[in-house]
């Protein structure tokens, strides 16, 4: 019997900020079973992908390629022809110089099914992000996307340069810095005036942004005594002279830091959320994974009160009891929970629950239901009403993708400040960073450490961590006060 094909979904992933991914790509990405993606694809953006998602790294630099195209062509047929869903991940949009049209060739002929997801193309969202419209009534009312470089023998692009240069009003090259002296002199010899604006973006709409102003006959040297690189667009046109100073993006308080948030649990944090609408870079790291233990018919107490230590232990409780086929009249105990957030979980299954604060240290001993690790941190914190009488609901795994992340922003030298909320995200942490070969006495050499409390503290300095700051006061306004503090990178106007 054959195999059904999957589908292969050609997805954009955006020029770099994850949050201009689509709904509809991301949607595609959660449910994908294999995931084939490029080197300028945000790393963070594979955090969002199953756990159980086989990652097939693709990346392609200049003259050096991990795959080539006919092989990725021929591992997005075979794993589309197994069966399967599978998203080739690429930078920026798909149909924009993303050889989309050679795959989707590929898998037609094989009998593949498949679909295109858009991005956001570099050339929009990098010169949006520089404060730069690539259209403007009064200053381009054309614009034109160009590759910087092609298959001709030298690299050039082979182009038609005096359409180019006296019929369109902006221009965006790709991947064009090695080309920047042949593209400036064809622009110039083709009639385009010297004086001509030009933007140069490196690293558009991530924490690494960069910006260079100049003409077609500065720019190339402004570029050398820069050192700027590859990925970059090339903006050429009036509409670069839009630019005055720092963009919005680039203005934002903690643009350009790159924060390493220590993670315990499986929920994203709110405090994840905050930093990065102030601009920060965030990578929670590690990536957690729940593992549910269902509770046994036998191991559900029916008349004892019950302590439940998150909201993850009160959804495992009610959907063992749904496997058990426990009418809920039969539990004659009473509901507690550790937490306010934990007491509104029981609440939403329309049962009455209090926090543990209301029970009296006197009441008959209780049955705790949560994660074992759960357990042991706050059996130190509520000693009076902790019993031996424990119930795992569940227990975090962590997902290995997560070390290739860490692995591709450190390359990237994107991993600048960690942050420890708590004393038990510095052992997961801790441990992510062994299986990827990193140390604490290592990272701290070229990473600040910042922890919440005197106890976050003893356990990053006994894990072997320089602690660089130690917030008494754990909020989000503290935090941000601190980050501020570090010596400002070179910001993107500096560059002008």
């Amino acid at each position: 019997m054959m195999t059904k094909p999957g589908c292969v979904y050609l997805v954009g992933a955006g020029p770099g900020d994850i949050g201009l991914m689509t709904l509809k790509g991301y949607t595609y990405l959660q449910q994908a079973e294999v995931v084939l993606y490029d080197r300028l694809v945000n790393p963070l953006l594979l955090e969002y992908a199953s756990p159980q998602a086989e990652f097939i790294y693709c990346g392609k630099m200049p003259k050096k390629h991990i795959l080539r195209q006919e092989a990725i062509n021929e591992l997005l047929v075979k794993h589309g022809l197994e069966g399967k869903n599978v998203v080739r991940l690429k930078g920026g949009d798909p149909s924009v110089f993303g050889r989309v049209g050679e795959e989707t060739a590929a898998l037609e002929q094989a009998g593949v099914p498949y679909e295109i997801v858009p991005g956001i193309t570099a050339g929009i969202g990098a010169a949006a992000y520089a404060g730069v419209p690539v259209t403007h009534r009064e200053h381009s009312l054309s614009f034109a996307v160009i590759t910087g470089h092609d298959k001709s023998p030298s690299g050039e692009p082979l182009i038609d340069w005096h359409a180019l240069a006296n019929g369109i009003d902006t221009i965006a090259f790709y991947m064009g810095l090695g080309n920047l002296p042949y593209i400036s002199e064809q622009l110039i010899s083709y009639g385009r005036s010297s004086d001509t604006p030009v933007l140069l973006i490196q690293w558009g709409t991530t924490g690494k942004q960069r910006t260079l102003q100049g003409n077609l006959a500065t720019i190339v040297q402004k570029a050398k005594a820069a050192q700027f690189k590859n990925p970059a667009i090339i903006l050429v046109g009036d509409v670069s002279t839009l630019k005055k100073g720092e963009s919005w993006f680039e203005s934002k308080p903690l643009f350009s830091q790159h924060l390493l948030l220590g993670r315990a649990g499986e929920e994203p944090s709110e405090m994840a959320r905050h930093l990065r609408e102030q601009g920060a870079e965030v990578f929670e790291f590690p990536r957690m994974q729940k593992k549910k233990h269902l509770l046994k018919k036998a191991d559900i107490p029916a008349n004892r009160d019950l302590l439940f230590l998150s909201p993850a232990s009160v959804d495992i409780f009610f959907e063992s009891l749904q496997a058990n086929k426990i009418d809920i009249r039969r539990i004659q105990g009473e509901f507690y929970g550790i937490s306010k957030k934990t007491v509104k979980a029981i609440e939403s299954y329309h049962c009455f629950g209090k926090e543990i604060a209301e029970r009296s240290p006197d009441a008959s001993p209780l049955v705790i239901l949560g994660d074992p690790e759960g357990f042991h941190r706050k059996e130190q914190r509520y000693p009076f009403v902790f019993e031996p009488d424990f119930i795992a609901t569940h227990s975090f795994i962590r997902v290995q993708q997560t070390e290739q992340t860490f692995s591709r922003l450190q390359e990237e030298e994107r991993i600048e400040t960690i942050i420890f909320p708590n004393a038990r995200s510095v052992k997961t942490v801790t441990e992510g960073f062994q299986a990827c070969g990193e140390t604490p006495e290592n990272i701290s050499t070229y990473a600040r450490v910042i922890c919440f409390g005197e106890k976050s503290k003893q356990a990053a300095v006994k894990a072997g961590y320089a602690v660089s700051e130690v917030l008494s006061e754990p909020t989000e306004e503290a935090l941000q006060e601190v980050l501020l503090q570090k010596e400002a990178p070179l910001a993107a106007a500096a560059f002008s």
